[in-house]
């Protein structure tokens, strides 16, 4: 019951219907539009989302593209939608599962199920000096304090753990940290690396090339 869902389906019959029966099983909020779920998401953590794509105002593969820019939270796309073609922009805009209505409601827990398993049980939580970094949720704690970045902070941090004591080019961080349809900054990314240092941490700059986090 700890896991958190947020179901966007703007058929009011079919939200309350999933509500009520995922409700058994996990907390869950409803929405029925795309902003209001843009919104939700913003303002609260959900552990994983329910994205219809035919929604008001925004549709579901835009709702996706603009998660993507600040949150990795799992997304389970319900479609009427059943070509190809859609079911390559649904995965392209973000999607983590795709299931198409009709559809059974134990299958689509069952979905549900292995996707929390297979990203959570992947937690971890790494000591960096008087830090604590949580890889999976992207938050950085000092003395059991959140400490406030910006999402490119944290994916940058995430990506100088992984490959600590290792040079970085600027390609290499740019293809991680930016999406595929944004332009990649060169002054913004400094900021970055600026701010990441004032926190303590040892990031050399390698001229012309990159940067090294060092442990």
């Amino acid at each position: 019951m700890d896991k958190k869902i947020l179901i966007v389906e703007d058929d009011k019959d079919l939200n309350e219907t999933l509500s009520d029966f995922l409700g058994f099983y996990f907390k869950v909020q409803s929405s029925f539009d795309g902003e209001d779920c843009i919104n939700k998401v913003y303002e609260s953590k959900f552990d994983l989302i329910i994205l219809d794509v035919k929604l008001p105002i925004k549709n579901g593969f835009e709702v996706a593209k603009e998660i993507r820019k600040f949150s990795d939270v799992p997304i389970i796309f319900l479609t009427s939608l059943d070509s190809q073609k859609d079911i390559e922009k649904g995965f392209i805009s973000g999607a983590d599962d795709y299931i198409k209505k009709p559809f059974s409601l134990m299958e689509l827990k069952f979905r549900i199920d292995a996707i929390l398993k297979r990203v959570y049980n992947n937690h971890k939580k790494i000591d960096i000096k008087e830090y604590v970094f949580d890889t999976q949720n992207l938050e950085l704690f000092k003395n059991n304090k959140k400490i406030h970045l910006k999402n490119k902070e944290l994916r940058l941090l995430t990506l100088f753990i992984k490959n600590k004591n290792k040079i970085l080019t600027k390609d290499d961080i740019f293809n991680e940290i930016y999406e595929f349809d944004e332009t990649p900054n060169e002054p913004s990314l400094r900021v970055f690396v600026s701010t990441l240092r004032k926190l303590g941490f040892e990031i050399e700059t390698i001229k012309n090339v990159g940067y090294k986090f060092v442990i």
